[in-house]
C-alpha cells in the first residue's frame, strides 16, 4: 500500500492510460465476470447525473430496473459467488464494495417507491441492522458488510465508495468495482466526491464545512495521517480554510425521481 500512499496523483493520472488494456485477467473468475458485466450494463442503462435539493448524485431509474430481467442474475451472483475466490485485498475491496451497493439498490427496488432507504427502519432498528440478502453464501446486513468486512480492509477511501442510494452519499459508481484497477476508481470517487459543493464540502464567508462523513469515520483517516492530510491529499486548496467549522447535514433522500403517482403511492414517515 506504500506506493499507493505516496503516489496516488501518479496512479489517478496514469490509470485510465492502461486501464482499456486490461481484459478478464485471473483477477475475475468467469462467474464473477457474469454477474458484474451484467451490473455494469444495468448501470449503463438505468443511472445519470442529476441534481435535487441542491446536491448532484448519479440517480437511478428504479422503476425501470425493477423490470429489468438481468438484476436477479445479478443478485444470484453475488449470492453464489465463493468465498474462496477472494483472496487479495484488491479483489476483497473490489468484491464488497459492489456487494453493498447492489444490495442497498435491492432493498430499494423490493419497497418501491419510498423515500429513502433509511425509512425501512427506525431508531431501535435501523434498515442498516435488517438482512438485505446473501453475499458469497452468507445472509448479511449493510452494516456488517461495511463495518466487519469494509473497514477492516484499512482502506479509508471505501467510505466514497459505498453508495446508500442517499443524496448526501458519494455517488454510486458508473461502472462496477475491478480488483485489478480498484485504486484508481477509489481514487476517482474520493477526487470526485471532495470536489461536490454541498455534498463532500462547503465553503461560505471563508468558512469550510465538511462532509459527515469525516466526522462519523474520523478514525479510519488516522492511517493517513488524519482527516485534514487526507483532504488535502485531493483538495490542498481547502487547507487554507482549515479547520472545519461543522459537518454538513446529511440528506437522506433517496437518489431517484418520481412520477406524481410514484408520490401518491408513498407511505415513508421517517
Amino acid at each position: 500500500m506504500d506506493f499507493f500512499k505516496t503516489g496516488k496523483r501518479a496512479v489517478w493520472f496514469l490509470g485510465f492510460s492502461w486501464i482499456f488494456f486490461l481484459g478478464k485477467t485471473a483477477w475475475g473468475s468467469p462467474a464473477e465476470e457474469s454477474w458484474k458485466d451484467l451490473y455494469a450494463a444495468c448501470l449503463a442503462e438505468h443511472t445519470f447525473m442529476d441534481r435535487k435539493q441542491g446536491l448532484e448524485a448519479r440517480f437511478v431509474d428504479y422503476a425501470e430496473l425493477a423490470d429489468d430481467e438481468r438484476w436477479p442474475r445479478i443478485v444470484e451472483g453475488l449470492a453464489n459467488y465463493p468465498q474462496s475466490a477472494l483472496v487479495t485485498p484488491e479483489q476483497k475491496l473490489a468484491f464488497y464494495l459492489n456487494a453493498y451497493n447492489i444490495l442497498a439498490i435491492d432493498m430499494v427496488l423490493r419497497h418501491w417507491p419510498l423515500k429513502s432507504l433509511r425509512s425501512l427502519g427506525n431508531w431501535m432498528t435501523p434498515v442498516w441492522t435488517h438482512n438485505a440478502g446473501v453475499v458469497a453464501g452468507e445472509t448479511v446486513t449493510l452494516r456488517q458488510l461495511e463495518h466487519e468486512v469494509l473497514r477492516k480492509l484499512g482502506e479509508p477511501r471505501i467510505h466514497f465508495g459505498l453508495n446508500c442510494a442517499s443524496l448526501s452519499c458519494p455517488d454510486l459508481a458508473q461502472q462496477p468495482y475491478r480488483a485489478e484497477i480498484i485504486h484508481v476508481q477509489l481514487e476517482e470517487q474520493t477526487l470526485r466526491f471532495l470536489q461536490q459543493e454541498n455534498k463532500g464540502f462547503a465553503l461560505a464567508d471563508g468558512q469550510l464545512m465538511l462532509s459527515s462523513l469525516f466526522d462519523w469515520f474520523e478514525e479510519d483517516f488516522a492511517s493517513e495521517g488524519g482527516v485534514k492530510a487526507f483532504v488535502g491529499q485531493y483538495r490542498p486548496d481547502l487547507l487554507a480554510h482549515w479547520p472545519p467549522v461543522d459537518y454538513l447535514p446529511y440528506n437522506w433522500n433517496l437518489n431517484a425521481n418520481f412520477t406524481p403517482m410514484q408520490l401518491r403511492r408513498m407511505n415513508d414517515s421517517y
